[in-house]
């Protein structure tokens, strides 16, 4: 019987039946093993993509990691430096550039037609593209040593007290002497590592003056800006508001005479609670911000240069002089001197009791938080308590450090000045 042209006659041979059996196996071993070659080929994609991943993650703690040790290293080098009476030196690395790239395929053979053998290749293969640039730049220009050489401003002073850094600390690291004047004469006090009497009575001082609750609070400094004016009539409103945009304000002299003034914010030092007299009117005004007159005795805070002085009539006075970060990088610097000559450790008061201001030690160790090399020799800050209060030290200086740096050299717009007036 017929159905037709190319249809098959019936019945069909046995040896045909076996035939068409074993091509229907065939067909299905293949779309088998393609499905499962495809589902090992998304498998390996996506395999690859999280190996790509977690190596991008590694490099980027690798970074921080090596960057943040740099950064202790080159400190710690110039502290040693500065023992040794040679200069500081300073770069830093402005920008790093993350190069991360991943490419994942496969090759992949498969049979077509009854003819073709059955030869099946399946070939993965990725490619992972990954390391940084740096760009280093050397801070051997005016605008950071401008700022290296400023003496601290109380801005800056606030913004440490306001850690948890120990205030005898913050005031034997960044204070270079506190003078007091009475009706019985002045006293001075240096803070002097190279003389040791000197620095123990600097200390008693700044125990005195943490045990009245010395801190800093934000104030408003006002100032003339520019000369009186002589005016027909009062400023318009948009005039008044024009000044105010420009951070200014206008007050009335009488007679037509107007003045602008300029309204800066500042901090100042200040008791939370005093026991002397003279320290009694320098209470924190905690309740509120108060302004003060440029020039005014009580406002104790800094007006520009280092010298910080509060002065009520008829009591006393007492004055403060800040250091200049380049003068701390000195101070540190003598600090070490002091301990590889007399191997004396100065040491400030803490929670914790007395600890080292900085601890460097020279030689082979396993135990070191920061290592450094300089002239051939090691040079290490223990770990743990034996450094003392050296991690506190490094954080801090490390913070002014960066606030001193280029401008332009940042990566960054929105950069405070912290240095500086």
């Amino acid at each position: 019987m017929s159905f037709g042209d190319g249809s098959a006659n019936w019945p069909i041979p046995l040896n045909k039946l076996g035939s068409m059996a074993d091509s229907g196996k065939h067909s299905m071993s293949r779309s088998m093993l393609v499905g499962r070659l495809i589902t090992a080929l998304s498998i390996s994609l996506l395999l690859a993509g999280c190996a790509g991943t977690e190596r991008l993650d590694t490099a980027m703690a690798t970074i921080n990691r090596d960057y943040s040790r740099l950064q202790d290293e080159a400190l710690l080098l110039n502290i040693v430096r500065r023992s040794v009476s040679l200069p500081a030196h300073f770069t830093t690395v402005t920008t790093i550039r993350g190069r991360s790239r991943l490419s994942a395929g496969a090759n992949l053979t498969l049979p077509f037609g009854g003819d073709a053998p059955s030869d099946f290749s399946f070939n993965p293969h990725m490619a992972i593209e990954q390391g940084p640039g740096f760009d280093v730049s050397t801070q051997d220009n005016q605008e950071f040593y401008r700022g290296y050489v400023a003496p601290i401003s109380t801005t800056s002073l606030a913004f440490m007290l306001r850690q948890d850094y120990a205030p005898e600390l913050i005031l034997s690291l960044f204070l270079e002497s506190v003078h007091f004047q009475g009706p019985n004469g002045t006293e001075r006090f240096y803070n002097n590592p190279s003389k040791i009497s000197d620095f123990k009575r600097f200390q008693q001082v700044v125990s005195r003056l943490v045990d009245q609750g010395i801190t800093m609070e934000s104030a408003f400094l006002v100032s003339r800006y520019g000369p009186e004016l002589e005016l027909k009539q009062a400023p318009s409103i948009d005039q008044l508001i024009s000044a105010r945009k420009e951070n200014l304000a206008v007050s009335t002299r009488g007679n037509n005479r107007y003045q602008l003034t300029e309204s800066v914010e500042s901090a100042r030092f200040c008791f939370v609670r005093p026991q002397e007299n003279l320290f009694k009117l320098a209470r924190c005004k905690l309740e509120s911000r108060k302004e003060f007159q440029l020039g005014d005795p009580d406002f104790f805070g800094s007006v520009g240069g280092g010298r910080v002085y509060f002065e009520a009539e008829g009591i006393g006075k007492v004055e403060l002089h800040t250091r200049s970060l380049a003068e701390v990088f000195d101070y540190l610097g003598e600090c070490v001197r002091e301990q590889e000559a007399n191997g004396t450790l100065l040491t400030v008061r803490t929670h914790a009791g007395q600890q080292p201001i900085i601890r460097v030690e020279q030689g082979m160790t396993m135990n070191a938080m920061v290592r450094a090399e300089f002239a051939g020799d090691e040079y290490w800050i223990p770990k743990g308590p034996d450094g003392g209060q050296s991690g506190a030290v490094l954080s801090m200086v490390s913070q002014l450090l960066a606030q001193a740096q280029s401008v332009e050299d940042m990566p960054i717009n929105n950069t405070i000045n912290l240095i500086g007036q």
